[in-house]
This record gives C-alpha cells, sequence and structure tokens, in this order.
C-alpha cells in the first residue's frame, strides 16, 4: 500500500513539475513534508525513550552526538527544533484524526 501510495504521489508531482504549484500540490507537498518531519522526530524520542529504559553504556553519548550532529545540518537550534517536532507531531496527529472520520 505504500508504494502504490508514493507512486501516485510522484505522479501527482511530477505533472505539475513545471507549472505553479496550485492549493492542491501544496497541501500535498506540506502533508508529506510534515509526516517526515513528524516521523524524524518520532524516531529520535524512541531512541531517548529506549536508552532511558536500557541504560545501554556508551548510548548517551552517541544519541547527544547524534543529536547534535542533525540539528547542525538541519541548521536549526535545538530549542528550533524542538518547538519545530511539537508543531509537527501535533499537524501529524491533527490530520491522521481527520482521515479517521
Amino acid at each position: 500500500m505504500k508504494k502504490f501510495l508514493l507512486a501516485i504521489a510522484l505522479v501527482v508531482v511530477s505533472v505539475n513539475i513545471h507549472a505553479e504549484p496550485d492549493a492542491d500540490v501544496k497541501r500535498f507537498n506540506d502533508a508529506i513534508t510534515n509526516a517526515k518531519m513528524a516521523g524524524m522526530c518520532g524516531a529520535f524520542n524512541q531512541m531517548a525513550d529506549f536508552q532511558n529504559s536500557t541504560q545501554v553504556p556508551g548510548d548517551d553519548d552517541f544519541i547527544n552526538r547524534f543529536g547534535a550532529t542533525e540539528v547542525v545540518r538541519m541548521g536549526f537550534s535545538i530549542k528550533e527544533l524542538t518547538a519545530l517536532c511539537a508543531q509537527a507531531i501535533e499537524n501529524y496527529n491533527d490530520m491522521n484524526r481527520l482521515s479517521l472520520q
């Protein structure tokens, strides 16, 4: 199912690649960008939760270095990324609730 939805998304985007994006394409792009951000933030949280519960030796340092590297790579401060993550997760949850109605 995921491959099917991705194929449809690529067709929609490729058809409009040279045209001015209309409202539907913009909403679609915003949705997939938000979903990617929410997924990344969720993965960061999962790593931290896993380490908090297992206390694997050396993983605190790894998680801190990984997070610091990603923040720099994306060009955000930790405070900015934290705020973006909170908003992305809230947006994702709102969109998900709408799709279940």
